[in-house]
């Protein structure tokens, strides 16, 4: 087995290949003048570097990796499924999170430690909420380099509803500028004459927006593990979202309804265990509409 050092340096000379090819003589730049160049790039150039590092730094069928920091530094294509990968990662972010300010550190480093290394989770912890929120990845779908979005449907739901309560929000209780109008008291013509004014004095709708938007978040709270406790009690499925993004490269959201789906797909082979179990994301939709009406209802109820 190479040393991991070994490993790394093959790694970086062969992304330094794929750079040679798109941008000729990078190699030779000091580091300010590599980010420059990099920056002076069109969007295809730039997607065909990242598509070309991708089977370096992927594995797997798909070569498909993820690229979240807070993650462990393990490819995930060395997971047994996705639930595997991401019930250490639940482990230690609950543990900090139930712990408040008083965490143990102890525990921290083991749970943090336990990341890294590889093991087999074959049912949920109890009370296990899946981590996956949009987590960044790349991955290749027949042939096709993909930016993508690894979502859990309960998160995916949730960030539907809350874009939605939120823009609800901000309509009642805008931020924008506001324009005011008044007669002019001095006015000696025989028609009447206005004033305008524009204002952002608008703290009033400042605080009622704060507290709308808290009270939507313990609503969220209070939702989140009903609504995934309901979704646990239904058969696997998985969503697939295809897009493109600002500069018109492919995206996709890849979504994974419940925890019995991510024990069932494996990271080695994605796609393959993925689109058999692909159902429309019209039910994801309906979801989101209906606890998207109850949050606004509760809003209403509350006097906002």
């Amino acid at each position: 087995m190479p040393a991991r050092g070994s490993t790394k340096v093959k790694l970086e000379l062969n992304e330094q290949q794929i750079l040679e090819k798109y941008i000729p003589g990078i190699s030779l730049l000091n580091e300010e003048d590599k980010e420059k160049a990099l920056g002076a790039c069109s969007s295809l150039n730039i997607y065909q570097i990242n598509a070309g590092k991708q089977k370096i730094r992927g594995k797997g069928q798909d070569y498909f990796s993820i690229h979240e920091p807070c993650r462990t530094r393990t490819s995930i294509c060395d997971f047994a499924d996705l639930l595997s990968y991401d019930t250490p990662h639940w482990q230690y972010q609950n543990h900090h999170f139930a712990s408040g300010n008083e965490v143990d550190k102890e525990r921290s480093e083991e749970l943090a430690d336990a990341m890294d290394v590889p093991k087999y989770y074959s049912t949920a912890p109890e009370e296990f909420i899946s981590q996956y929120n949009g987590d960044w990845a790349g991955l290749f779908i027949e042939n096709t380099f993909y930016y993508a979005s690894l979502y859990s449907a309960v998160h995916f739901i949730l960030n539907a509803i809350e874009k939605t309560v939120f823009s609800w929000i901000e309509q009642r209780y805008p931020y924008r500028i506001q324009m005011n109008s008044y007669l002019c008291q001095e006015n000696t013509l025989r028609e009447p004459l206005y004033r305008v004014e524009f204002t952002t004095n608008n703290q009033t709708n400042n605080d009622c927006a704060h507290d709308a938007r808290m009270a939507y978040r313990n609503f969220e709270n209070s939702l989140r593990p009903k609504l995934n406790q309901y979704l646990n009690t239904q058969t696997p499925a998985t969503y697939i979202i295809y897009g493109t993004d600002y500069n018109g490269n492919p995206t996709v959201d890849l979504i994974c309804k419940n925890d019995n789906t991510l024990a069932l797909i494996r990271p080695a082979r994605f796609i393959e265990d993925f689109m058999p179990k692909t159902q429309s994301p019209e039910y994801l939709d309906f979801l989101s509409r209906k606890h998207t009406k109850q949050a606004t209802d509760r809003l209403l109820d509350l006097g906002f």
